[in-house]
């Protein structure tokens, strides 16, 4: 990669200057990552299959580039004419992760956190996306993991019965008709804090959804937030920190919370996310909970 690293040095002087400084900081499956001169981040998509996420974040980064709460994309490349990777150069963010800091805010601190939060979100949101079937999208991935389930005797006679029903109730709670961009991957370990103001990283997940799908991830953290943190971070969860944030997101983003049947539409996303999880591993009884209280929310009678 030395080779390939010194190319893109010397295609981009201007911004770069001559014998910039050079670290890497990160080698992983789907992207090399270096640090130049403290101030920019080249991060090159060393999987091959890993390319057409990485070109969604490209297209992210271009479509937000007056987001000022995501990292400034100074370049990309996609025609590997002399590098023959998908490569971008992006702000080097300073700061830590949210996950880090969290547990040491008072609520105030907190509150003004996912202002910032919610001003981020309705600026990738206000990129329109045209509308599709999201029903059946949904609907979709349900029977596509709920057949596997099956074949895995995973669900009791009984318990088939409640999915079953529950899914008859789909149509009634998913149509959908404002399509938007958005993040979809957004968890406090995608967000970087650094003197008092955040900044969104990780937008290769980014699609074009109904609003409240942005909720998807974000929810489920707020309910589970030791899920989502590494290993050094999960200690420092505490449930009881997290309690108070979905009132701060109707304060300052009420268009995303007060959508018809929310919470009907998020237990539907758990039962699709919980339901994966669950054929993968499918004796972790924690994860079968999760998927059967879901699917009893959704068939309470409203």
């Amino acid at each position: 990669m030395e080779k390939i690293i010194n190319t893109i040095l010397k295609q981009n002087t201007t911004l770069f200057g001559i014998n910039p400084k050079v670290e890497k900081i990160n080698v992983g499956f789907t992207n090399t990552i270096y640090s130049i001169d403290d101030s920019f981040m080249v991060k090159i998509c060393t999987n091959n299959d890993n390319e057409n996420a990485f070109q969604k974040e490209i297209e992210f980064y271009k479509t937000n580039k007056e987001n000022n709460l995501i990292p400034k994309l100074y370049y990309s490349s996609t025609d590997k004419k002399y590098i023959p990777y998908f490569y971008e150069i992006i702000e080097k963010i300073d700061g830590v992760s949210l996950y880090n800091v969290w547990h040491t805010f008072n609520e105030t601190q907190r509150e003004e956190i996912i202002k910032q939060l919610c001003i981020a979100m309705k600026c990738i949101h206000s990129n329109i996306g045209e509308s599709y079937d999201w029903t059946k999208r949904i609907k979709d991935q349900f029977l596509s993991l709920y057949e596997k389930a099956k074949q895995l005797n995973i669900f009791s006679t009984e318990e088939q019965t409640l999915l079953d029903y529950t899914y008859t109730k789909f149509g009634n709670y998913l149509k959908s008709n404002d399509f938007v961009l958005i993040h979809n991957d957004l968890h406090f370990d995608n967000i970087f804090f650094n003197d008092g103001k955040i900044k969104l990283i990780d937008f290769e997940r980014s699609m074009y959804a109904p609003r409240d799908f942005e909720l998807d991830i974000l929810y489920r953290m707020i309910r589970k937030p030791w899920k989502f943190a590494s290993e050094e971070t999960e200690p420092y969860t505490d449930l009881s920190d997290y309690s108070n944030i979905m009132s701060y997101i109707e304060k300052y983003y009420p268009e995303l919370v007060n959508i018809p049947n929310l919470y009907k539409r998020l237990a539907i996303y758990d039962i699709v996310y919980f339901l994966k999880h669950l054929i993968q591993h499918p004796n972790i009884k924690e994860l079968k909970y999760d998927v059967l209280l879901a699917t009893k929310k959704i068939a309470l009678k409203d």
